[in-house]
């Protein structure tokens, strides 16, 4: 008799979507991953957790930026990418907030 082992994994993703001026590609954990689109990614098959990404711009037209995000249990985070005054911030579609390149949690009024 073969057993099967329970290892079926319910994972997660992570999806990102940029405007359709600025193409950007993003490593993930220091590995570059594979660009579907200029102006979103798809980070799948993730495990809940943090993660630590890094915005690429495309011909280094803005700097790098970093941002560590939280993965959730069997499910999914989108986010979109906004430009503001002091650089990037990710807009969390979920939570309604901006997540900006140190981690921190902002209310949506304070950056309109």
């Amino acid at each position: 008799v073969l057993l099967m082992n329970g290892s079926a994994h319910d994972y997660s993703y992570v999806y990102i979507q940029g405007d359709k001026v600025t193409p950007f590609y993003v490593k993930m954990e220091g590995v570059m991953m594979p660009r579907y689109g200029k102006n979103y990614c798809i980070l799948s098959e993730l495990m809940p957790g943090l993660i630590h990404i890094e915005i690429l711009f495309q011909q280094n037209v803005f700097p790098p930026q970093k941002f560590t995000v939280l993965v959730p249990e069997n499910g999914y985070r989108g986010f979109l990418l906004n430009k503001q005054e002091h650089g990037f911030v990710l807009y969390d579609l979920q939570k309604k907030k901006y997540l900006d390149n140190s981690g921190e949690i902002q209310k949506d009024s304070e950056n309109k």
